[in-house]
């Protein structure tokens, strides 16, 4: 049979055909003296055979391993490798679809835990998303960011927030070394192990964090705590 019988039999393109072709997982057969190629029964069958393994979620690769070599053994290993990679998938996805599901309860969309986590209001987007980004995957950091979901310090730290927000020129000084004890009690212990950024990075989160504020914010956020 030719190419174009053999694709409607298997119930794929000529196209799709041609691309088993190209990727090893169909042999091609010798030409006829007319130029076309024959091709037979045991064709058609791996042909099928290829197409349901890789609606099973095989890849094209391992599906014409599979096809090529149809022994117990050979399909045990493929299957369990294809097993393992499937899985691997669904776990990718379901963290995916974990993440756009907190972007899409808390409004956070794009970002990350760790930056939504550190995100009260719209102002503090950027510089969440930097910080996030240079203390990836550095436990403390992410321990940090888990104690701040803890019910109860979310709240205080939201509290802290409205009364940085209320600061200005005509703040008094007790009230800014009030502030600055309930900053330190809220965080306590939570930042210890917290390596401090080099210089340049500190200078970049700071340019974000100054967007946006007064003189008296900015001078707050600067002292040590």
């Amino acid at each position: 049979m030719r190419i174009a019988e053999l694709a409607d039999l298997a119930g794929v393109s000529v196209r799709t055909i041609r691309y088993y072709h190209q990727a090893g997982a169909l042999p091609e057969p010798p030409r006829r003296a007319n130029g076309y190629r024959d091709y037979s029964a045991d064709d058609l069958v791996t042909a099928l055979r290829i197409r349901q393994l890789t609606a099973s979620g095989l890849s094209l690769a391992a599906a014409g391993a599979l096809a090529a070599d149809p022994s117990p053994q050979a399909d045990e290993e493929v299957l369990e490798a294809a097993d393992r990679d499937l899985a691997a998938q669904i776990a990718l996805l379901t963290e995916r679809r974990e993440r756009l599901a907190q972007a899409r309860a808390g409004g956070h969309v794009g970002l990350s835990r760790e930056a939504a986590a550190l995100s009260s209001e719209a102002t503090d987007v950027p510089p969440a998303i930097l910080l996030a980004n240079l203390y990836r995957d550095h436990e403390p950091f992410l321990r940090l960011v888990e104690a701040l979901t803890e019910p109860g310090r979310r709240e205080a730290v939201a509290a802290l927030q409205q009364r940085f927000d209320a600061l200005d020129a005509d703040t008094p000084e007790a009230e800014l070394e009030e502030l600055s004890d309930r900053v330190r009690m809220v965080f306590d212990g939570l930042d210890e192990d917290l390596p401090p950024l080099p210089r340049a990075q500190m200078q970049l989160l700071l340019e974000l964090v100054d967007r946006g504020l007064n003189v008296q914010q900015r001078e707050f956020v600067r002292r040590p705590f």
